[in-house]
């Protein structure tokens, strides 16, 4: 099935519709190994060109397809890691100290050597300059052993750090950084990488990354490269993946069967990634309006979640923990305090508490105090379709209970920005956890993960929480009651303070065409995350297809 030119005014930004249709048709008309892969990974408006991993907003394929990390951690299965850049870890120094031994015959796509000196300086990188350490460990100092051996110090112990410190911190060639002044600004424009993928090509509407003929991992990747496109929103990607002119994709499709796979069941495929994250809205704490914890109270029990689900997820979701923890997954990690724990709709209890707080219902129905109206903006990007819906369903139950709720929709980079630079009242995003709970509380819950560091996106801040996660941190992995101890006292403090409120807990769906490539993950070898925006399994993904 193939779409006319008119059917696609719309679904690419601008001078893009042409250039869209016309590298489709280039790409199917070439031999299957010198086939460009083409994919969407979520982006809406231009591009802005930027390959620097350190950035908050990298380009799509900058983590995983150019820069990789020493292990891979493979959230799609229980318990598997897998060497990368690096082949065997240990532990020492009651958990102060990692030592890494590195792969032999790993080249920079220069054609450099990568070398141990490379990776102890990427750890002092991040230790002399603050902003660059998003996950937050205290390095002390990396020094190399010999050759292929770093040993890598902190201030405390890190056993729970093992995902951050091997599984996401990218690796860059000391020769191209070490000169560079101010790596927060910089764009990077001509990435050097040890992956398998580098750039080719980049315009506003799509960038070109190619295969590395230098990687490292002989015979891959087999296919020649990936296009990465632009779309006015979900709506519009879909069509496109469903007419064929889309390899790969991560959309949310309500009807996937009748809108994808349906029309070319021979080659359409989708892999639903169960339970990995939950949508959540989150409210700026630094806020007046939202330091108030009645206030965030009042409106997580006003939403109707199953109604939400229904209208806006396609049934696809489930009902949250109020926990902010994904189960059934980590469902052994659950307080017996909180066992019985469940999302609550009931708007009356909203108002009550509202009221309780010195709020009172005005002429024109919305609550206000001290001459200040309970109302706000909650930001969302343009064309996440989902998410539109979920705004319509949410200002109405808002609106029944007295709060004044106005969707504000944004480009994606927008969307980021702000909530980096926390210019926003609230906003609608995921939460992602990792390999234990410990990351999902980590990641929203630390005083260290406030952007630009990481995704306390609600500036949450609570020294018992922050007490909790040092525990952890300072705890043998296999000491599992004392960490869920710990675990516990942080759901404490959810539940009593509210700082995100949870709309659902999400899967995503990844789709792929086997027309052009296979190997794809599937449920029977769920080797990686099929999702394109997921980091680094993008990259595990693409050097394991096979041109068709």
């Amino acid at each position: 099935m193939s779409l006319s030119r008119r059917q696609f005014l719309g679904t690419t930004a601008g001078a893009g519709i042409a250039a869209f249709l016309a590298a489709c048709a280039e790409e199917s008309a070439k031999p299957p190994a010198e086939r460009i892969l083409n994919v969407f990974a979520g982006a809406s408006g231009q591009f802005t060109e930027n390959y620097n991993q350190f950035a908050p907003t990298p380009l799509n394929g900058t983590r995983g397809l150019i820069y990789e990390p020493l292990f891979f951690f493979n959230q799609a299965k229980a318990d598997d890691v897998q060497p990368l850049l690096a082949t065997k870890y240990e532990f020492g120094d009651g958990g102060k100290s990692l030592t890494f031994t590195l792969r032999e015959g790993v080249q920079w796509s220069d054609g450099k050597p990568f070398t141990a000196d490379d990776v102890a300086f990427n750890f002092l990188y991040r230790k002399n300059n603050p902003a660059l350490n998003a996950n937050g460990t205290n390095i002390v100092d990396a020094t190399v052993v010999d050759a292929k051996t770093v040993k890598i110090t902190f201030s405390d112990a890190v056993y729970t750090e093992l995902w951050n410190i091997a599984g996401r911190t990218y690796m860059v060639p000391k020769h191209v950084w070490e000169p560079i002044a101010d790596p927060t600004k910089e764009v990077n424009a001509d990435p050097v990488g040890t992956g398998p993928f580098v750039k080719d090509s980049f315009a506003a509407q799509s960038y070109v990354l190619k295969k590395n003929p230098k990687y490292w991992d002989s015979g891959k990747p087999k296919i020649a490269g990936l296009r990465f496109w632009s779309f006015t929103g979900n709506d519009a990607a879909t069509t496109a993946l469903a007419s064929g002119q889309l390899d790969w994709a991560g959309i949310f499709i309500p009807d996937i069967q009748g809108q994808f796979i349906s029309k070319d069941p021979a080659h359409n495929k989708y892999k639903n990634e169960s339970f990995l994250y939950v949508t959540n809205l989150i409210p700026n704490l630094t806020r007046p309006l939202f330091a108030d914890p009645a206030v965030r109270q009042a409106i997580n029990v006003a939403l109707d979640r199953q109604k939400i689900i229904k209208l806006a997820f396609a049934d696809l979701g489930t009902l949250p923990s109020p926990l902010q923890l994904v189960v059934p997954t980590f469902q052994s990690y659950v307080s017996p305090q909180h066992a019985e724990a469940k999302v609550e709709y009931n708007p009356d209890k909203a108002k009550q508490l509202l009221e309780s707080a010195g709020w009172a219902k005005g002429a024109d129905g919305v609550y206000a105090k001290n001459g200040k109206k309970l109302s706000f903006s909650c930001n969302l990007v343009t064309g996440w379709t989902d998410y539109e819906a979920t705004m319509q369903v949410v200002q109405q139950l808002l609106k029944e209970v007295g709060i004044e709720f106005k969707p504000n929709a944004l480009s994606y980079n927008a969307f980021i920005a702000a909530l980096q630079s926390g210019d926003f009242d609230m906003a609608i995003y995921n939460a992602w956890g990792g390999p234990s709970p410990y990351f999902m509380y980590y990641n929203i819950c630390s005083t260290k993960s406030i952007p630009p560091a990481n995704q306390n996106n609600a500036r949450w801040k609570n020294a018992k929480v922050d007490a909790a996660l040092a525990a952890i941190a300072a705890t043998p992995p296999d000491q599992i009651d004392a960490i869920k101890q710990q675990i516990y006292a942080i759901q404490d403090e959810i539940v009593a303070e509210t700082p995100y409120i949870p709309i659902q807990q999400s899967s995503s769906l990844a789709e792929f065409r086997t027309l052009h490539a296979t190997g794809w993950p599937s449920e029977e070898n769920p080797y990686a995350l099929a999702l394109p925006f997921s980091e680094p399994d993008c990259g595990i993904v693409a050097k394991n297809l096979n041109p068709a």
